[in-house]
């Protein structure tokens, strides 16, 4: 395989490609030792020969951007989706740090706006307005996180689907329940407005936006060619997790792990009978998945309709087969640094960002 460098970019997350073949560019800055991030994340356009632009206004107050999507009517609408963090302190405190009055509480929130260029060929967001909040905010210590914040469309592009994170919180009461957004896939028009047949619409003790349950930390969320749609989530101490998604379903984090809790203490493994969904592949050591599309393309002809991962343990890509609800790993491509994100160029080429802090988006071609 054939890695070209384009650019090098600061603190990328994810990537998306317009129309045109230049890319959108989410960042995130480092939060490793930061109670209380302030600095924001940007968002640029980055052509095919690696001209970067500047920081695209119109965006809304945050502390880091996350994914980008297009809308799938983009060509007439313009509209790109793009999910943030965002601080709030006067937000209710909860999480382990909800006692440390300097921390304050942050969650994931979903945007989106109308990219418009001037004449000068300066692109902005024009009305740009938030159309999902995850609830509740947590007060986290610095270092942790685990936001999610991938976004697909379904394939007729009717419903917006968000992987929300369960910000290392690992009290099951909090993600084993419906009250709250921690830990869950959710379903949404894309003016964030709640279908009337998700699956707990009209229970009163449950978020209607809810699909799926029970998850940890999902950086992967895409529909396979033939319509289903798949998530893969880090586990702790091992078993990080693919797994097909289905309305309604709990996938037991915290109650069932195929990994262990960080301190040793063993987490019961999922069996038949358990009452949660069992993942199609797992992974002990982990390779801590960090994104994935479905490759359509024809310059990787093997590849037609595999699932790509990008990890950030395992430095490159996994490649995944489907065949109906089972998933077989076929190949690791050793791309030699953390991977943060990648996408499909209309000509079939690959494109992936590497991790924060300088991450470089790299081309990947085949080697005829």
């Amino acid at each position: 395989m054939k890695s070209e460098t384009i650019a090098v970019l600061e603190n990328p997350w994810s990537l998306a490609f317009l129309p045109d073949g230049r890319m959108l560019v989410t960042s995130r800055p480092p939060t490793g030792k930061v109670n209380n991030p302030i600095t924001p994340g940007t968002l640029r356009i980055v052509t095919q020969a690696g001209v970067v632009s500047d920081s695209i206004s119109g965006l809304p107050t945050n502390v880091g951007l996350l994914d980008v999507v297009l809308d799938p009517r983009y060509t007439s609408n313009k509209l790109v989706y793009i999910s943030f963090m965002e601080r709030d302190p006067t937000a209710p405190r909860v999480g382990r740090a909800a006692a440390d009055l300097s921390i304050d509480p942050a969650g994931l929130a979903v945007m989106r706006g109308a990219l418009v260029f001037g004449s000068d060929g300066i692109a902005k967001l024009q009305d740009a307005q938030v159309i999902w909040r995850q609830i509740p905010k947590i007060a986290t210590p610095a270092g942790s996180g685990e936001p999610g914040g991938r976004m697909t469309f379904s394939p007729d592009g009717t419903y917006l689907f968000v992987a929300a994170g369960d910000r290392q919180e690992m009290e099951a009461p909090l993600i084993q329940t419906l009250s709250n957004t921690i830990g869950k896939i959710i379903r949404i028009y894309p003016d964030g407005s709640i279908p009337a047949d998700n699956p707990y619409v009209g229970r009163p003790d449950a978020k209607p936006e809810i699909w799926s349950w029970g998850h940890r930390n999902p950086y992967g969320l895409a529909f396979s060619p033939s319509g289903q749609l798949w998530e893969h989530e880090m586990g702790p101490m091992g078993g990080d997790e693919f797994n097909a998604i289905a309305s309604g379903s709990n996938y037991g984090w915290p109650l069932v792990s195929y990994g262990d809790d960080y301190s040793g203490t063993p987490i019961p493994k999922p069996s038949a009978g358990d009452g949660f969904a069992a993942s199609a592949l797992w992974w002990v050591p982990v390779i801590a998945p960090s994104g994935m599309i479905f490759y359509t393309g024809g310059l990787f002809g093997d590849w037609k309709n595999d699932a790509l991962i990008s990890g950030l343990q395992y430095h490159g890509l996994v490649r995944v087969r489907i065949n109906g609800s089972k998933a077989t790993e076929m190949q690791r491509i050793d791309l030699g640094s953390r991977i943060r994100g990648l996408a499909q160029s209309s000509d079939g080429s690959i494109w992936v960002v590497e991790d924060q802090p300088s991450g470089a988006l790299r081309k990947l071609t085949p080697i005829f």
